[in-house]
């Protein structure tokens, strides 16, 4: 229960973040069909100690976390969370790129899931994002987008 309770408080954090210290670029949505993919971007020390560590997660100036939502719009105009698979890389402008390994986090009873990978930037530099979301037996959807981090 408690591992649910700090997922949830996790997403809070995350999701209240729409701070003036990132640009519109750290955050954004695709849509795909009755999908939406939601995105954002964000240093680690924005995260609350006590979940960062409950999470292994590295609240450091110089660690970012990416994080990524899928959901299905219904017709009801409700939305309803999607199981995915995610995977990319990030690298700085000049084609320097390492791999992301995400994790999937469940947000409380079926509230939805999210997923996350945590990796090192420099403040300097603008970060060149390139994810692939499977979900639901859609075509395979590519994010590409570039993120610039700082206000630590």
């Amino acid at each position: 229960m408690l591992r649910k309770t700090q997922a949830l408080v996790l997403m809070v954090v995350l999701a209240g973040l729409a701070l003036p210290l990132w640009a519109d670029s750290n955050r954004g949505v695709r849509e795909a069909g009755d999908y939406r993919i939601y995105y954002d971007v964000l240093p680690t020390s924005f995260l609350d100690a006590q979940v960062a560590q409950g999470y292994g997660i590295t609240r450091s100036r110089g660690f970012g976390l990416v994080r990524v939502t899928v959901r299905k719009q219904l017709a009801s105009g409700a939305s309803e969370p999607v199981r995915a698979r995610v995977s990319g890389q990030v690298g700085n402008l000049v084609g320097q790129a390492n791999g992301l390994a995400f994790r999937e986090l469940e947000v409380g009873q079926d509230r939805g899931y999210s997923y996350v990978a945590v990796f090192r930037y420099r403040e300097e530099d603008s970060l060149r994002f390139n994810l692939s979301v499977n979900f639901a037996g859609q075509p395979l959807e590519s994010l590409d987008f570039v993120a610039r981090l700082s206000g630590e």
